[in-house]
């Protein structure tokens, strides 16, 4: 039976939130703790006073129910204050609610609005969600070279997704000619990262065998040479 992407077409993959500022990352899920709660009412406090990113931070922690009981209408409320004032997480998160109508009325046209705005500012999160939108056709005419253009840049930034996205594009020829050897490459560097779960890294490594049996040898040697090559470019280490 021929094998078919894990993820083709871009499915399955979600919609990103904003990686949140390094403290939100470190909240523990599912219940609330004495940390959880200092760092709401330190945050509240700093956005209070009309600091951007912390307004930001506070509608992302009303949105995920940190420290605080959610209330998506109350994360709106925030989210749109910290974007108003060009932060670009909070952008990034007001256009997540808008695409999925949580304490707003869904609108994909202002979700577009938002996270072109946070990805114009470099928010990799936002970059990988405008290719999605576009990849889609949600909000926006689909373009697969404009969703190509949008992975690209967050994947230069080291995202992920955006790196699995990038690699099924090129294996499609969506947005461009097929490109084993790129989708190869990409491919790899999604590996890089540990926290995946461990599900999704067999899909992945299944996705790379199944180009290897179309590809030759000094084809997958090329690709993983500008794996090794981009790794050192960008300064990572395996």
């Amino acid at each position: 039976m021929k094998k078919t992407f894990s993820i083709i077409a871009l499915i399955l993959l979600a919609f990103s939130a904003a990686r949140a500022d390094e403290f939100l990352e470190k909240v523990s899920p599912g219940f609330q703790t004495d940390d959880d709660k200092k760092a709401f009412e330190s945050c509240r406090k700093d956005a209070q006073k009309g600091d951007a990113k912390a307004m930001g931070a506070l509608g992302l922690m009303y949105q995920r129910g940190r420290g605080v009981l959610a209330d998506d209408a109350k994360a709106y409320l925030w989210l749109r204050r910290g974007a108003m004032k060009g932060d670009p997480s909070a952008q990034n998160n007001l256009g997540y609610l808008y695409l999925h109508g949580k304490g707003v009325k869904e609108d994909k046209a202002q979700a577009l609005y938002w996270f072109e705005k946070a990805a114009l500012q470099g928010l990799a999160a936002a970059q990988e969600n405008m290719g999605l939108l576009y990849g889609r056709g949600m909000g926006v005419k689909k373009d697969y070279v404009k969703a190509l253009e949008w992975f690209r840049k967050a994947a230069e930034q080291g995202d992920d997704e955006a790196e699995v996205n990038l690699g099924i594009m090129y294996s499609l020829g969506e947005g461009g000619p097929k490109d084993y050897i790129e989708s190869y490459k990409w491919f790899c560097l999604a590996l890089r990262n540990g926290d995946r779960e461990n599900a999704k890294v067999d899909e992945l490594r299944g996705d790379i065998e199944w180009l290897e049996k179309r590809m030759s040898g000094k084809e997958v040697a090329e690709a993983k040479k500008r794996a090794r090559d981009w790794k050192a470019t960008v300064g990572v280490k395996d």
